[in-house]
């Protein structure tokens, strides 16, 4: 028995057999070499349809095949995967390349956002008040709390992602005053920083009550305990209104006061004379002079365009405006709102009424957008009771608005007005009063927990339905009254 050769190049023949022979070598090379084409071929193409498959319609054809194809005489082709097309590209001797899958560009998607706004309306120190915040020390020193005032309704403003209040009145120092010229502690600016309020609104019939110190030192107080000021300004290097980020939704603010009649040459406010260096201070325009009023609301819609540069996706404008104690809007406020809404204000919030007025919903002539209009949301906080001027109650009732908005693809879109009925409790408090702003919904079912009776909130309740009651919006945009 023969042993194998360890070095014999193919393995598993016999040494001493013919295949062994030089002869049967040299056929045996002949035969691999006739091979080699056809594997260098399936090797290409392997390559080709791998390089394929990874780089799409990014792979460069080899040169080996002779042209590259030309996506200038691409065909489309049925078929290939959902959401592509397949290119087929003719080479120079007007052969098919293979097809190429061309993605289709996938749609944009654009995060949903939604955040809501509370706002509030008249702020106003009264006497008492200013007296029944009082805690300790004489009047120069004397310490001053107002929280227990929003303890009822504190959890429904810091349940919004911003807080808006009209503060009327001015913030100018001692000696403190309420009605005719309003000044207030400070502290109340503490109190609406506790009870959820992030912007100030200020532009109103008693920003000049103290004159220009007055109009500096309000606006420069809230400036300084982190509030945003809208309406008026410490000076001429900052800005009145404002762009703010809320959520990634970038809101345009503003907020304007009316003028008294006052002369073709002077602005009033409140029949006082308003000094010439508060003028560029306070955002104000005049119903009542016609000349007045076109002028006014130019410089208006230019300040809108301004914000919507500046990226405000939707603007929030603060009216003071319209007729003391009267339900129902004036004329002029409706003008007004439908002008603004042409102009592509989306959201008008109104004070200075004392009572509620309508809530309506407007179609802009130029977006074809809703726009939601509070015409007046009445006294979030004063010390006026059920016989001043002759509104039985209506005085003491105001409701806190409660926009939800709703970013998407469409951009943003106010997707929901509400309303939350206040009222204003008047409590003993040693020789003066306390006053709680109450939730007037839950207080029906639980009168006791709140302070009050529920005689009070029915007939609360009742006045504010009358008013409020056919407020529901329209097709494109729904109203609706709210417990908190």
């Amino acid at each position: 028995m023969r042993k194998r050769s360890n070095d014999n190049p193919v393995r598993g023949v016999r040494p001493n057999s013919a295949a062994a022979s030089g002869g049967s070598r040299r056929r045996q090379n002949a035969g691999r070499i006739r091979f080699w084409p056809a594997f260098l071929v399936l090797a290409i193409a392997l390559v080709l349809i791998v390089s394929q498959l990874v780089f799409g319609s990014h792979f460069s054809w080899p040169k080996i095949f002779g042209f590259a194809p030309d996506l200038t005489t691409a065909k489309t082709t049925p078929g290939g995967s959902p959401g592509s097309q397949m290119i087929s590209s003719t080479a120079p001797d007007g052969t098919l390349s293979p097809t190429v899958p061309i993605p289709s560009p996938s749609p944009t998607t654009v995060p949903e956002t939604r955040i809501t706004l509370a706002a509030v309306g008249d702020i106003i120190l009264h006497q008492a008040v200013i007296d029944g915040g009082l805690v300790s020390g004489k009047p120069q020193t004397a310490k001053y709390d107002y929280t227990p005032i929003f303890q009822y309704v504190r959890p429904i403003l810091q349940a919004a992602d911003l807080g808006l209040a009209n503060y009327e009145g001015t913030l100018a120092g001692p000696p403190y005053s309420g009605y005719p010229f309003f000044c207030a502690p400070d502290a109340i600016a503490d109190a609406l920083a506790d009870a959820g309020i992030k912007v100030a609104w200020t532009a109103n019939n008693h920003t000049i009550d103290k004159g220009l110190k007055g109009v500096v030192r309000t606006a420069q107080v809230f400036l300084d305990k982190g509030f945003q000021v809208i309406g008026t300004r410490p000076d001429e290097t900052k800005p009145a209104d404002a762009v703010i980020d809320v959520e990634g939704i970038k809101i345009g603010l503003m907020a304007y006061t009316f003028e008294t009649t006052g002369s073709a040459s002077q602005k009033a406010l409140n029949g006082i004379a308003m000094p010439e260096a508060a003028d560029p201070l306070i955002d104000s325009f005049n119903p009542y002079r016609a000349e007045s009023l076109a002028r006014d609301m130019k410089a208006m819609l230019k300040r809108v365009a301004a914000l919507r540069e500046q990226g405000a996706e939707i603007i929030c404008l603060s009216l003071h405006w319209g007729n003391e104690y009267q339900t129902r809007s004036g004329s002029y406020q409706r003008q007004m709102a439908q002008q603004l809404s042409d102009a592509g204000v989306e959201l008008i919030i109104g004070h200075h009424p004392h009572v509620l007025q309508e809530i309506d919903v407007l179609t802009s002539k130029t977006t074809g957008k809703p726009t939601l209009v509070y015409y007046s949301i009445g006294n979030f906080l004063a010390n006026m009771d059920y016989n001043t001027h002759d509104t039985a109650g209506k005085a003491q009732d105001a409701v806190i608005a409660r926009i939800t908005l709703h970013k998407g693809s469409s951009g943003v879109n106010i997707e929901l007005g509400e309303y939350v009925p206040t009222h204003v409790v008047r409590v003993p408090k040693g020789s003066g009063l306390q006053h709680l702003i109450v939730p007037v919904l839950p207080a029906l079912a639980d009168p006791a927990a709140y302070q009050t009776t529920q005689k009070e909130m029915q007939a609360a309740a009742t006045r504010i339905s009358a008013i409020l009651g056919q407020s529901q919006g329209n097709e494109i945009l729904t109203v609706k009254q709210t417990e908190r």
